[in-house]
């Protein structure tokens, strides 16, 4: 590949990050949840039951697992089936653009809500909106990212979400220190999520289309014009000719919107890749980082009895996961993505072992003895989990999902594939308060073993796909060349277009 001159490779960064406001979107909304389930007014004002130990009004262990429920649903409403219809009839961005309106909307109905039920209809709106954005950006940034740098660009998309679960906690840290706010101590950290959305709505057409999208369309055209502004000049025809001889193929063979989901569960070798990109999506969630997310201020406040000590560590992580995932940056276009999920893989494990262990010799009555030393030890370990996961199984498996597939299926198969995250995280958002409530720190060690056994079985099934073209995956995962369309299938199409 000739090098692409610095204006270029500038507008393709720019036009990766700004589909990844979407994951910023994400990792703020997802982090809100985190901090205001503690949050005493918060828990005054939806509150169900009476807290023996303090006489406090509290929503209980229960209702609290059912909140995330509300937005998870509507993830999968949307992110299985609707997003990547709109994706492959209207464009990689509309999904994006869609999503971000209905994030705008139903944020204000969250942040003013009358009664926990609203407030559940609010998250289940954002989930709506989140469900349209995930499937479809990963794809457009795998499109129009070059072979070179794509585990690069990619690995921008997981870095917002630590941005956005930064600027999360830090509003909730912040507003923690204010009593005197009253219920807006947990409604400006929901309403301030309309930001996001304010700055990303005029923006995202003015980034430029997929060529692949625009090619499986017809608009070759199109699709070279805006080639020459993301590719150095030398590789567009050669590129977008591998493109268009791959994609008339694969029009040939499975024509419609039907037809793809019907090919996807009964070819088998898509079938294959499918589940492969299922597992890996539904183990990103049974890690231990979804639970992390959704519930790290309920574990804190097993060790340290202080609001704002588990908010400064709320934060003090968030910076630390920005951090950890530059590493993504760095190696998954050097040592590739399979070594990034074994070694990340068995690193988590061995930090859920530890805590784990720490937790269940100190734990008494649902405190933790000798809190501050083994209180500082939980976290410590914590945060190694962290290192681990963040440029691993936290940006890798998107990484990996959005290049495996087929331009034909690759928009339904992502979204299938990235919504199981959504799935598995619906179980445990509500399993998992009361795994804790039960278990306490033997909880755990469930996600020890998941780690363990999960990055072992990637390391012996899964193909490394680092600096393999798009184009090229078949032969990576099926062993076989994908046949491709006449040479002169661009001019071929071109002149169909004329008469």
């Amino acid at each position: 590949m000739a090098p692409i001159p610095a204006r270029r490779l500038t507008r393709i960064y720019l036009s990766c990050f700004c589909a990844a406001m979407a994951m910023f979107m994400y990792g703020y909304d997802a982090s809100t949840f985190n901090t205001v389930n503690t949050n005493k007014f918060w828990n005054a004002y939806f509150g169900d039951s009476i807290d023996p130990s303090t006489g406090a009004t509290v929503v209980s262990s229960y209702t609290v697992g059912l909140v995330p429920v509300g937005y998870y649903l509507g993830t999968i409403v949307t992110g299985f089936f609707v997003s990547s219809i709109l994706s492959d009839l209207w464009g990689r961005r509309l999904p994006l653009f869609l999503g971000a309106l209905l994030v705008l909307g139903f944020s204000f109905l969250q942040s003013f809500s009358p009664s926990l039920v609203v407030h559940v209809l609010g998250r289940a709106g954002v989930g709506l909106g989140q469900g349209l954005m995930l499937p479809a950006g990963p794809v457009y940034i795998g499109e129009i990212a070059p072979r070179s740098v794509r585990g690069q660009m990619m690995s921008i998309w997981q870095l917002v979400y630590s941005v956005g679960a930064f600027f999360s906690y830090l509003v909730g840290l912040i507003a923690g220190w204010h009593n005197e706010l009253g219920d807006w101590q947990w409604r400006v950290v929901i309403l301030l999520q309309i930001v996001a959305p304010i700055f990303f709505l005029p923006t995202i057409y003015l980034c430029p289309e997929s060529p692949r999208w625009l090619v499986y369309k017809g608009r070759v055209e199109d699709a070279r014009a805006i080639m020459y502004l993301i590719r150095a000049d030398d590789d567009v025809e050669p590129e977008l000719e591998e493109i268009v001889s791959v994609i008339e193929k694969e029009k040939q063979e499975n024509p419609g919107t039907w037809a793809v989901y019907k090919l996807l569960f009964t070819d088998g070798r898509m079938l294959k890749r499918l589940g492969m990109a299922i597992f890996i999506n539904m183990i990103q969630q049974l890690t231990g980082q979804n639970s992390l997310n959704n519930y790290s201020s309920a574990i804190y406040k097993k060790v340290f009895n202080n609001q704002n000590t588990t908010n400064l560590i709320n934060v003090i992580n968030s910076i630390c996961g920005i951090l950890f995932t530059l590493n993504s940056t760095i190696f998954s276009d050097r040592i590739g993505r399979i070594a990034l999920l074994v070694i990340g893989g068995y690193g988590m494990g061995v930090s859920m072992l530890i805590v784990a262990t720490l937790g269940t010799i100190t734990y008494n009555n649902g405190t933790i003895n000798t809190s501050v030393p083994v209180g500082v030890g939980i976290t410590f370990m914590l945060f190694v989990f962290i290192f681990f996961y963040k440029p691993t199984w936290g940006a890798t498996v998107w990484i990996y999902t959005g290049e495996i597939f087929p331009i034909i299926v690759r928009a339904q198969a992502n979204g299938i594939a990235t919504q199981t995250q959504n799935v598995a995280g619906l179980a445990l958002s509500y399993l998992f308060p009361v795994m804790l409530s039960a278990w306490n720190w033997k909880t755990f060690f469930f996600f020890m073993a998941v780690n363990l056994v999960a990055s072992t079985l990637t390391w012996v099934f899964y193909p490394e796909t680092k600096g393999v073209p798009l184009e090229e995956m078949d032969e990576i995962f099926d062993g076989r060349r994908r046949d491709r369309a006449a040479p002169t299938t661009i001019e071929a199409i071109e002149e169909g277009k004329e008469k």
